[in-house]
């Protein structure tokens, strides 16, 4: 069983989520990408599947993540963020049931020092990458310190990522016009409705 609180967020969180109306007004700042959250109930209790995609490939994601939903004694969600080993495997588990039901905790490499945190405020949920992890993440041949912040209202999801150089702390890569800004486009909140009952 998961704890009323963790399920309540992810009941919000799971779901299909679009940015198509943001990239349409500023294509040269923004592309065009798909969420998709979906429980994984073969695994532990709050384990979510999270593919990324651009909406001119919808089946192969560049980010596949799986996420652990676990309440803290404080009431603050954590969020055990993993990768998995051979991520082209699973590409497109999203769409296919019997892909996604063949994962495994062996398919997946915890991602130390990248775990979030989730706090339920007045205007909905707040998560940015916990306090004091330092997760690395190598793009064009250089380490970044990711900073990263998500804030999960109703039918809308912003997400912000960048990249600053762990000395300078000078930006490297991620969006330089703000959030990206996703609206719900299908809800699964049925799919956890039977998980880890």
């Amino acid at each position: 069983m998961i704890n009323p609180n963790v399920r309540r967020f992810l009941s919000l969180l799971c779901g299909e989520y679009s940015n198509q109306q943001q990239a349409f007004d500023n294509p040269p700042l923004y592309a065009h990408i798909f969420l998709r959250y979906l429980p994984l109930p073969q695994l532990n209790p709050g384990s979510i599947l999270l593919e990324q995609t651009y909406a001119v490939d919808p089946k192969n994601p560049y980010r596949l993540r799986m996420i652990c939903a676990e309440e803290q004694p404080c009431g603050a969600i954590k969020l055990w963020n993993h990768t998995f080993r051979q991520p082209s495997r699973f590409a497109g588990a999203t769409f296919n049931p019997d892909l996604r039901h063949s994962i495994q905790a062996t398919d997946l490499i915890s991602l130390d020092q990248c775990h979030y945190q989730v706090l339920e405020q007045g205007d909905g949920y707040h998560g940015a990458i916990e306090p004091g992890c330092q997760c690395i993440v190598r793009r064009d041949g250089k380490d970044t310190l990711l900073v990263s912040s998500f804030h999960l209202q109703g039918e809308s999801l912003q997400t912000l990522d960048r990249g600053h150089d762990p000395i300078t702390n000078e930006r490297c890569w991620g969006s330089i016009a703000g959030p990206f800004r996703f609206k719900r486009t299908q809800s699964w909140a049925a799919d956890l409705a039977s998980a880890w009952l």
